[in-house]
């Protein structure tokens, strides 16, 4: 980390990214810095200042609009995946890191990932990765039908809650007729072939 992350930086990211959001989206950004940092605690102590900065840039670029999202992709040589083109908005957690970059001086390829995986997970993820993806989904203003169970396993098992966020994930975009990357797909079935299972109501 060639930058100091101290809690002065963090506070400048802060004040960063709750400029660029829309005023309804700012308690579920702090929720996601907030439950990322407990879970770094359970599973990365040693990342628990990456977890909460991935967490405050995941959404840094959530209200730019699909053509500006593929245009920054492009401008900064991102890849861009058959998925984010068929559905630019899942570009906005590596666009986010990107602006974040360019803001600060950042060059942490884990802070990178993080925040590009945390919309679709990825096969390659590692616990940071892992963490915000969750932390995302189990924030305290999420409200759903199971995501007392997804916290309860949150602090149980960081691979079991993933593929339960995966799963639940991939259920709700089957139900709505919706497109699937492929990311979560592959993410489901490395979690499975390496024995991580759950009890399915």
């Amino acid at each position: 980390m060639p930058l100091e992350y101290t809690p002065e930086f963090e506070a400048r990211v802060q004040a960063w990214v709750e400029a660029r959001l829309k005023p309804k989206r700012i308690p579920h950004v702090r929720g996601v810095v907030e439950t990322a940092d407990w879970m770094a605690q359970l599973y990365a102590p040693h990342q628990r200042m990456q977890a909460r900065l991935a967490a405050w840039i995941h959404d840094a670029a959530k209200k730019l609009p699909d053509e500006e999202l593929i245009r920054l992709a492009k401008l900064h040589h991102l890849p861009i995946s058959e998925g984010e083109k068929m559905v630019p908005m899942l570009l906005h957690g590596a666009v986010g890191y990107m602006l974040a970059a360019q803001e600060f001086g950042l060059d942490d390829p884990q802070l990178q990932t993080a925040c590009a995986y945390h919309t679709t997970g990825d096969p390659t993820m590692n616990a940071l990765d892992m963490i915000v993806y969750v932390a995302d989904l189990i924030e305290p203003t999420r409200d759903f039908p199971g995501v007392d169970a997804l916290r309860t396993a949150a602090q149980v098992s960081l691979e079991v809650v993933t593929l339960m966020a995966t799963d639940f994930t991939l259920r709700y975009l089957i139900e709505r007729g919706k497109y699937i990357d492929p990311r979560p797909v592959h993410l489901h079935n490395r979690l499975v072939q390496a024995g991580v299972t759950y009890t399915r109501n």
